[in-house]
């Protein structure tokens, strides 16, 4: 960049450094677009704040009070029979203010009586309040109003000074203080839920040091050992078969079966249906009691947010029991737009734990257990890698391709690329440890320490086929239904209070 160009964008620089705006959209405009001041125009009808005294008699003439021999002149500017608490509170000099928000100077003040509406002749829109003082001031007989009236909150009474025009400030917005008890309880709970979730976070962390230590040696172990060479294939088959011969024949002596009956065995084959998919892993879980609490604490914090939204909503067609009944907007100070804009935070706030907790779900009650082994847990969670058929996905154009990879990488990151389930783990009535799993039992090998489905042979041929025509004798059925369990598909149909709380989560 040469000298030429530099210059330019300093005269840029000091150009717009120059120059400076004010906002005219509230502003009432005082010229027009050729910088002619407005004209001036007549406004009628205009009302008049009310004088304020600290004695009645300092009232301009055409404003002393006069009621009736059985009336009183009361607070509020008005007569009445009596001046009740209620009358007095509504002292127009006040600017409804009251306790600590009322101005020491103002304790005293009282109203004369109304000053009549004004018509000014020469209204100037930009210097409204100074021709509203004039005009009323001119109505009520008062002269040299600049040094004897004073404005409320402004110039008080005193010196010169002999009363004032009650033109009330706006009132403070109203706003919490954040020390209210409904505030204090929210922090309360909600503090002892994320202290306790850290309480728990540390726990696991140092309780599972010793279980993920030895997940990661067998890991290594694995990869030494790896499945796929031909030397791991033929040990583990000659060790399988070995311990399951072995197994099953004391397991025959034990139920009195003949030794020449179908032998069960563990599938171990990755290919045979039974077996646990490719990618699928098992983790153990077991309870504990600190966890527990959490979860429930969780799910009672959560349903609490909701009730604080029904509170609002009450509080919103006055509806609170108590003292609050008929009162609307009472928590937030009787004003609709501090209550409003509490509901849509608190609101927000609940949707985002809701929406958490959705995404958190096929994992959120396995963080709240420890983790274990799978042979040594009350819990086994398998995680399945869910793979997705893309349809067309070879012509598919640019932006297609783009939303589906957004949309992938979206499913990785909350984590829906895989399927979570948690079955419980059982035992028979032998002790034998098994669990459940898209309907079928996956038996616990007390010798590899592993989870896998019983098979049996039935025969190649029809000889073997032909000697089982008469049935099972009671003894091998009790075998087979000890490791295969039922042949029955259990379908679990929830409850209607189960199932109208799994849509409302879902």
């Amino acid at each position: 960049m040469g000298f030429r160009g530099l210059a330019k964008q300093a005269a840029t620089f000091a150009l717009f450094a120059s120059v400076s705006a004010s906002q005219l959209w509230h502003d009432v405009n005082r010229y027009d677009a050729h910088g002619n001041e407005c004209l001036y125009r007549e406004k009628s009808d205009v009302v008049c704040s009310r004088l304020c005294v600290t004695d009645l008699s300092s009232c301009p003439t055409s404003l002393q009070p006069s009621c009736p021999d059985n009336q009183l002149f009361c607070a509020d500017g008005e007569c009445h029979d009596e001046c009740t608490d209620d009358i007095q509170a509504q002292n127009p000099c006040h600017c409804s203010r009251s306790g600590n928000k009322l101005p020491s100077e103002a304790q005293n003040l009282v109203p004369c009586l109304t000053i009549p509406n004004v018509t000014i002749q020469q209204f100037h829109a930009w210097n409204s309040e100074e021709d509203i003082r004039i005009a009323c001031g001119a109505e009520a007989n008062i002269t040299d109003q600049s040094k004897t009236v004073g404005v409320w909150d402004k110039s008080w009474i005193g010196g010169d000074i002999e009363a004032v025009w009650a033109e009330c400030p706006a009132a403070p917005t109203p706003n919490y203080k954040y020390n209210e008890s409904y505030w204090i309880a929210t922090y309360a709970v909600n503090g002892a839920l994320a202290l306790l979730i850290l309480v728990w976070s540390v726990y696991k962390g140092f309780a599972e040091q010793s279980v993920r230590a030895a997940t990661l040696n067998k890991t290594s172990g694995a990869e030494n050992h790896r499945p796929g060479s031909q030397e791991s294939i033929v040990a583990d088959s000659d060790s399988n078969i070995k311990g399951t011969n072995e197994k099953s024949t004391a397991e025959k002596a034990m139920l009195n079966l003949p030794s020449d009956s179908p032998a069960g065995s563990m599938n171990t084959d990755s290919n045979s249906a039974g077996v646990l998919a490719e990618g699928t892993n098992l983790s153990g879980y077991r309870n504990h009691i600190l966890g527990t609490v959490s979860v429930w604490s969780i799910g009672v914090c959560t349903l609490l947010w909701i009730c604080l939204l029904g509170v609002l909503t009450a509080d919103y067609y006055g509806k609170l029991p108590g003292w609050r009944y008929g009162k609307d907007f009472s928590l937030a100070f009787e004003s609709d737009y501090l209550l409003l804009a509490t509901f849509l935070i608190l609101w927000g706030i609940s949707f985002i734990i809701c929406v958490s907790l959705f995404i958190l779900k096929p994992y959120l009650r396995n963080y709240f257990r420890l983790l274990t082994l799978p042979a040594d847990g009350q819990y086994v969670c398998a995680v399945r890698p869910l793979n997705e058929i893309k349809v067309m996905e070879d012509n598919a154009n640019k932006l297609q391709r783009s939303i589906n990879t957004f949309s992938e990488r979206l499913r990785t990151r909350l984590g829906r690329d895989k399927e979570y389930t948690t079955c419980p783990i059982e035992k028979t009535s032998e002790g034998r440890i098994y669990f459940t799993y898209q309907c079928t039992r996956y038996v616990l090998d007390e010798q590899t320490q592993q989870y896998a489905p019983y098979e049996f042979d039935i025969g190649t041929s029809h000889r073997r086929l032909i000697q089982q025509a008469d049935g099972l004798s009671g003894a091998e059925v009790a075998y087979r239904l000890e490791l295969v369990g039922p042949n029955f598909i259990e379908v679990k149909v929830p409850s209607i209070p189960a199932a109208f709380a799994r849509e409302f989560v879902s």
